[in-house]
């Protein structure tokens, strides 16, 4: 099962939680102290033999259901039976979800040690994101389907998040989520930047499975990255 680590603080909490300020012992980010390379005070990630390490970015618009969907995908809902029931709150700054993952990659499986990085879409907390994106390996796009006019900043996150990454399309993926019990009909996302990525409907009361099927393909493609990413910094250390 997926575990939060250290809870919603990861740390040291911040005396104002709705800004982000630097200070001279890191980045104090919504509750979370970002010390160097963007790692939580007092997150140590736990070094797994032959996993291949996966940090993921949820982003997007406020409400959208990011929060509601990696709480599903890292098995860290408290309503199991019906998902879309499980509480959710605003998050401040983010949230840092871990779980392992097998996926299919080719013909082998491959056992992935994942991190959720659920950030909130308020921008007051757009100090900390830099630090937040650091090391990323993908980006999940999330809006609210229901909502008119959702999807029209998704540019902005993509350039906020994606482009600075260097994020290939493979690397990300687009959620239209439906909260309510019944998903419409499907139009695409109309950012350009997203044009060519993979958008799915999502919606926890009905597309459960789905949305974990979608989700562990983007994983798939997340883990070559990933395991191309750590080959060159090999090879560069020996060369």
């Amino acid at each position: 099962g997926g575990t939060e680590a250290e809870g919603l603080g990861c740390g040291k909490r911040a005396e104002s939680e709705g800004k982000s300020e630097e200070g001279a012992e890191g980045l104090f980010f919504g509750g979370l102290r970002l010390l160097g390379g963007g790692i939580p005070e007092g997150h140590i990630r736990k070094q797994r033999g032959g996993m291949a390490e996966v940090k993921v970015l949820f982003v997007g618009p406020k409400e959208a259901g990011k929060t509601a969907l990696a709480n599903f995908l890292s098995d860290a809902v408290q309503n199991a039976d019906n998902p879309a029931l499980a509480p959710t709150r605003p998050t401040v700054g983010c949230r840092v979800l871990e779980f392992d993952r097998q996926v299919k990659r080719g013909n082998q499986n491959v056992k992935a040690s994942v991190e959720i990085w659920d950030i909130s879409g308020d921008r007051a907390y757009e100090g900390g994101w830099a630090a937040a994106r650091h090391n990323a390996i993908g980006a999940v796009f999330v809006y609210d389907g229901d909502k008119p006019g959702d999807d029209k900043d998704l540019d902005q996150w993509h350039k906020w998040f994606a482009e600075p990454l260097g994020l290939k399309e493979s690397q990300c993926l687009v959620m239209c989520h439906h909260k309510g019990g019944v998903s419409r009909g499907f139009k695409p996302p109309s950012a350009r930047s997203l044009a060519k990525v993979h958008a799915v409907q999502t919606n926890l009361e009905e597309k459960g499975m789905v949305i974990k099927d979608e989700f562990d393909k983007f994983l798939a493609e997340a883990v070559t990255a990933s395991i191309e990413r750590s080959e060159k910094e090999e090879q560069g250390i020996i060369g």
